[in-house]
């Protein structure tokens, strides 16, 4: 991981760490067997155990069509959201996080075939599905559902800031599973999901920074800036 001081306009200190494949592969192998295969595991378990079909789950492209036009926009602003909100935490923090171009590629990857495909596989598919169908009261399993979402970050130690904007996106993606035809399916609110993580880790962060380097917002200090 490369590191650089910064100067912003205010002239104040910040650090820049540049990652690179190396550090993203140190936690996402560790990642995919703690997290992301449990995640997968676990609710096809559960319809085996039970005989309830995959479709269920949100496992259909019954209604593709729809699904794509809804989601575009809403990836698009959830990305610029969430693009923004990283960079408000960043400058506050004054350390900014921003991957050098292939672990920009490498993490946006991970982030759109695995972490959301999965995480919505689980929280929305499987977990507020299921809610709302055992009480008969989706609004409820929404609610419970995004309360679930946002603890669970705190299992990756993000502070308060990052968990409250993390909740706010799982509201975001559990109303949109919420608000769909019949049979609900997983496609718009996983490309949503993918959008706003990519904005908030990988290519928000890159592109916000670039920009500020381009435009003279920043002032490096060291020739990691420039990779």
């Amino acid at each position: 991981m490369g590191t650089a001081d910064i100067l912003d306009q205010g002239s104040r200190l910040s650090q820049l760490y540049r990652t690179t494949v190396a550090d993203s592969w140190r936690w996402m192998r560790l990642d995919l067997l703690v997290r992301l295969v449990p995640l997968t595991i676990g609710p096809l378990v559960f319809s085996w155990l039970t005989a309830t079909p995959l479709a269920s789950m949100g496992l259909t492209l019954a209604h593709s069509t729809h699904d794509l036009v809804v989601a575009l926009p809403l990836a698009l602003a959830g990305f610029v959201i969430a693009a923004a909100f990283a960079d408000y935490l960043a400058r506050r923090r004054r350390r900014w996080f921003v991957p050098d171009g292939r672990d920009l590629a490498v993490q946006s990857l991970y982030y759109l075939a695995l972490n959301a495909p999965v995480e919505e596989w689980f929280f929305r598919g499987f977990l507020q599905g299921g809610l709302s169908r055992w009480w008969n009261a989706p609004a409820v399993a929404v609610v419970v559902t995004t309360a679930v979402f946002g603890g669970y970050h705190f299992l990756d130690r993000w502070g308060w800031r990052p968990v409250v904007g993390a909740t706010a996106a799982g509201l975001a993606l559990g109303l949109i599973y919420l608000w769909q035809p019949q049979p609900p399916s997983l496609l718009a609110p996983t490309l949503v999901h993918a959008a706003i993580t990519c904005g908030f880790l990988s290519l928000g962060p890159y592109a916000i920074f670039r920009w500020r380097v381009a435009n003279g917002r920043v002032e490096a200090m060291s020739q990691a800036v420039r990779q």
